[in-house]
C-alpha cells in the first residue's frame, strides 16, 4: 500500500511541474439567462429548411459557449438556436454554421446511435426542479436520439423512446435541423399559467476534439449541472390534446430446434402469429398510465456477446424491452434493486409514472410466465428457472427537496406457489453543496423458496429476511473530486427483482483523482490522475478483499483517449489466499472521421475457481467501427481470455462478433450479425470431464423498417450452430420471424 500512495504522489507532483492548471481564467459569472418563448397558429413543415413565415416570430438564442474540453470559452462555431410553439407543439431550429463543410461527420445510422457525428439538440427541464430533464438532438440527416437525465444530470436513461418529428439538411454553409415536439411527449405541469423550464441548446462538434458547446456557462464546482440550465417562459396554452397512444402488434415466429443434438433431425419447437396491444394514456400532462395485453416482449436487437466462462457471478444484460422503459428513471435508486429483466415472460402489464409537483410515483405490476432466481453468495452466485407463474409489481415514490435533493421508498414483490420475495425500504440524494453529494439507501427482504429449490440450491428453508445498505460521499471540483462509499449486505438479503448477485459482505471504499487541465488549443485536453483503496469482509469478520489502485487517463487529440491502471488486491476465495496484481491498458481514439478504435487490454493474477487455485490471466478485447460510407457501418469486436495455471493453460476463449448494416435511408436498414465463440479447455488440469473444445456460432439477418419507435416492421432470420470436442458445427436451431408494429397517436 505505501509503495502505491508513493507512486501516486510522485506522478501527480511530475506532471503538474510541467503542466500546469489553467482553470481560473474562465470561471463561469453566474448568470441564469431568461428567454421568453412567443407561440405561433401557423403551421410549420418539418423539412430541415426554416423557411416558414412562423419561425420569423421566433426567439433566437445564440449557442456559443464551449463547455468543453474549454471551460467557459467563445465556441469555435457560429450556432443559432430558434424556438417557437403552438398549443400542441414545440418547434425547434437550429442552424449549425461550418467553416469546412468536408469535415462534417454525418452518417445513417439507427436510432440513438448517432454521437460519432455532429450534432445539434435541445433539453428542456419542465419541472423547473434541477432535477429531470428531457433532451432531444440529432445530427445533419435528422436522425434522432433522446434522453432524459435525473439526478441533477448524474443519471441517464437512453432508452427513453418519445414520437416526435425531425429533419435535417445539409446547406454549404453547414446544416439546419427542425423538430417538432408533441407535448404529449413530454410531463409538465398542467397549470394555465405561462411555465417557466430550464432549457439549453447544446452542438456537439467532433473533429481533432470532441467540442461540447451551449447557450448556457456550466460551473465545474457544481455536480448539477441540470442546476445551471437557463430559463425560458411561456407555454401557457400548452396542452397534450387527447394523449392517448394504442400500438397495436402482429407478432409471427417459426422456430426448429434439433432435439436430440447432434444425431437428431430438426423439427418444430414453435410456429405462432400473436396479435397484442400495448399504449398508453396521459391522464393528466404529467401522468402517464401504460398497458400491454398479450406483449410482444421478443428481442430483435442480440444482445452483446460475453464471455461466461470462470465467472464468478451472473452476466448483466441492458433491458431493451419497450414497456419497462417507459418512465424506466422513475424507479432508479443508488442500488439495482431493480432489474426489470428478471420479469422474463409476462402475459401482461399495467405501469402507473408520473410527476406532481415535487411528488414522482411510479409502479407497475405484471403477470410472468417463467422466474427466473439467483442465488447470491459472498464470492458467487448460482441461478436457476422455475417453470411457473407468479405475481411481480413494484412501487417507487419519490419527494424533491430544494434544488435537486430528493428522498424515496421502494417496494418490489413476487408472488407464486410456495415462493415470495419481498424488498421494501429507503433511499436519499442530498446535494450538501454545490459541489458535495451524499447518497443512501437502505433495503430490507423477506424471502421463502419452495423446498426442493431451497435443498439443491443450499438456500435456508421457510421464511427468511435480510438487510442491505448503501451510502456514498462525492466532493466534486473542476480539478479534483474525491468519493467515499459504504456497503453492507447480510446473508439473507435478497432482490429477486433486482441485481446483486453478491450478499453477506461489507465493503468500505475512499478515493479520489485530481484534474490537470489543457491549455486552449493544446496537445493534451486534460490528464486525470486517481486511485482508491477498499476492503471487503463478510459478516463473521473475515476478509474477502483488500485491494489499491491507481490510474492515469489521458485526454488528447483525435478524441483519443488513453487509460492505465494497476491494482494490487489480497483476495480469499475458499479460505485460501491469492495475493494478486493486475494491469489494465485501454485506449480509444478516432483517427479519421470515419473510423473509431478501442483497445481494452487486463493482464496479471488469476483464479481458477473451480479448483481454487492461482494462475496467470490475460484478456483482450479491440473493436472498431468504420463508415465505410453515410450508408455503409461496420463493427466488428474480438474478446481473447486466457488462464495460466504452471507452465499449461487452462482454457483459451476466443468471442468474435461482427456487424453489417446498411441504411437504405434514416427509416430502414438492413443488418448481419455473426458471433462466434470458441473455448478450448486442457482436460488434463480438470478434476472432471469436460468438453476439450465448445464451439457456438449465432447468425442474424435483419430488415428494418422504422417510422417512429413504435410504428415499424422486422423481417428476419437467425441460427445457432453448436460444435463440441471434435465434432464439426452443426445446426441446433433456426427461426424466421416478423414483427409489425404501429403507433396510433390521439
Amino acid at each position: 500500500m505505501k509503495k502505491v500512495t508513493t507512486i501516486l504522489f510522485f506522478i501527480i507532483f511530475a506532471i503538474a511541474a510541467v503542466f500546469p492548471d489553467n482553470e481560473e481564467k474562465s470561471k463561469p459569472d453566474g448568470t441564469i439567462s431568461i428567454y421568453s418563448a412567443p407561440s405561433t397558429n401557423q403551421k410549420i413543415k418539418i423539412d430541415g429548411v426554416l423557411d416558414d413565415p412562423a419561425w420569423k416570430d421566433a426567439i433566437k438564442i445564440d449557442i456559443n459557449n464551449e463547455i468543453y474540453p474549454g471551460n467557459n470559452i467563445k465556441a469555435p462555431v457560429r450556432t443559432e438556436g430558434y424556438l417557437i410553439s403552438d398549443s400542441e407543439n414545440i418547434y425547434v431550429g437550429i442552424k449549425a454554421f461550418d467553416p469546412d463543410i468536408k469535415k462534417l461527420r454525418a452518417n445513417y445510422s439507427d436510432r440513438d446511435q448517432i454521437w460519432n457525428d455532429d450534432t445539434v439538440g435541445v433539453g428542456f427541464d419542465t419541472f423547473n426542479s434541477g432535477n429531470r430533464a428531457f433532451f432531444f438532438a440529432s445530427n445533419p440527416y435528422g436522425i434522432q436520439w433522446d434522453q432524459i437525465f435525473s439526478n441533477g444530470g448524474q443519471y441517464e436513461d437512453s432508452a427513453w423512446d418519445a414520437i416526435w418529428a425531425s429533419s435535417g439538411q445539409i446547406t454549404d454553409e453547414g446544416y439546419v435541423v427542425e423538430f417538432k415536439i408533441p407535448f404529449n411527449a413530454i410531463q409538465f405541469s398542467g397549470s394555465k399559467e405561462d411555465k417557466e423550464w430550464g432549457v439549453m441548446f447544446f452542438r456537439s462538434y467532433p473533429r481533432s476534439k470532441r467540442h461540447m458547446i451551449g447557450n448556457n456557462q456550466m460551473d465545474r464546482d457544481n455536480s448539477c449541472w441540470i442546476c445551471q440550465l437557463n430559463k425560458v417562459r411561456g407555454f401557457k396554452d400548452a396542452t397534450p390534446g387527447k394523449n392517448l397512444e394504442f400500438d397495436p402488434t402482429l407478432t409471427g415466429v417459426h422456430s426448429e430446434t434439433r432435439e436430440d443434438f447432434p444425431d437428431g433431425s430438426m423439427e418444430t419447437d414453435q410456429s405462432k402469429i400473436e396479435p397484442g396491444l400495448s399504449g398508453k394514456w396521459g391522464i393528466t400532462s404529467n401522468l402517464n398510465l401504460s398497458f400491454a395485453i398479450n406483449p410482444d416482449f421478443s428481442q430483435i436487437e442480440a444482445d452483446a456477446g460475453q464471455l461466461d466462462i470462470n465467472t464468478q457471478y451472473a452476466l448483466y444484460y441492458d433491458e431493451k424491452r419497450p414497456f419497462f422503459l417507459e418512465g424506466k428513471d422513475f424507479f432508479n435508486t443508488p442500488m439495482r434493486a431493480l432489474y426489470t429483466r428478471a420479469v422474463a415472460d409476462p402475459d401482461f402489464g399495467l405501469k402507473l409514472t408520473g410527476k406532481l409537483h415535487k411528488h414522482a410515483l411510479g409502479m407497475f405490476v405484471t403477470r410472468d410466465a417463467t422466474t427466473n432466481l439467483i442465488f447470491p453468495g459472498a464470492t458467487g452466485s448460482d441461478d436457476t428457472t422455475l417453470e411457473e407463474k407468479i405475481w411481480s409489481s413494484s412501487f417507487r415514490y419519490r419527494y424533491d427537496i430544494g434544488r435537486s435533493s430528493t428522498v424515496g421508498v421502494l417496494m418490489t414483490d413476487r408472488e407464486g406457489d410456495n415462493y415470495f420475495n419481498r424488498v421494501g425500504g429507503i433511499d436519499g440524494l442530498f446535494r450538501i453543496s454545490k459541489s458535495d453529494t451524499l447518497s443512501f439507501q437502505f433495503l430490507g427482504s423477506s424471502t421463502m423458496y419452495p423446498d426442493e429449490i431451497s435443498e439443491e440450491f443450499e438456500q435456508k428453508f421457510g421464511n427468511f429476511n435480510g438487510t442491505a445498505f448503501s451510502a456514498s460521499f462525492h466532493h466534486q471540483k473542476k480539478t479534483w473530486n474525491a468519493r467515499a462509499a459504504y456497503e453492507d449486505f447480510s446473508p439473507g438479503f435478497r432482490a429477486d427483482m433486482g441485481f446483486m448477485p453478491q450478499v453477506n459482505f461489507r465493503k468500505g471504499v475512499l478515493g479520489g483523482n485530481y484534474i490537470f487541465w489543457g491549455k486552449e488549443g493544446g496537445f493534451l485536453t486534460a490528464i486525470t490522475v486517481g486511485g482508491d483503496i477498499d476492503q471487503t469482509t463478510d459478516h463473521d469478520g473475515n476478509l474477502i478483499e483488500r485491494e489499491a489502485q491507481l490510474e492515469v487517463v489521458f485526454e488528447g487529440p483525435m478524441q483519443s483517449v488513453l487509460v492505465a491502471k494497476y491494482e494490487k488486491r489480497k483476495y480469499i476465495y475458499e479460505e485460501t489466499e491469492f495475493n494478486q496484481s493486475e494491469g489494465v491498458f485501454a485506449f480509444l481514439i478516432n483517427p479519421v472521421k470515419k473510423l473509431r478504435i478501442h483497445f481494452f487490454a487486463l493482464a496479471g493474477d488469476g483464479i481458477d475457481y473451480d479448483h481454487v487455485r492461482a494462475g496467470k490471466k490475460l484478456y483482450i478485447s479491440p473493436s472498431i467501427r468504420y463508415n465505410a460510407t453515410k450508408n455503409f457501418e461496420i463493427y466488428g469486436v474480438s474478446n481473447f481470455s486466457f488462464l495460466h495455471i504452471d507452465d499449461e493453460y487452462l482454457f483459451k476463449a476466443y468471442l468474435n462478433e461482427l456487424r453489417l448494416i446498411y441504411f437504405l435511408n434514416k427509416n430502414t436498414f438492413f443488418r448481419v450479425i455473426l458471433q462466434y465463440s470458441d473455448i478450448r479447455r486442457n482436460a488434463d488440469l480438470y478434476e472432471d470431464e469436460v468438453d476439450t473444445r465448445e464451439q457456438g456460432l449465432l447468425t442474424q439477418f435483419l430488415f428494418s423498417y422504422k417510422l417512429n419507435p413504435r410504428t415499424v416492421l422486422y423481417l428476419g432470420y437467425s441460427d445457432i450452430y453448436e460444435g463440441y470436442n471434435h465434432m464439426s458445427l452443426l445446426q441446433s436451431n433456426r427461426s424466421v420471424f416478423l414483427k409489425i408494429g404501429y403507433a396510433l397517436v390521439l
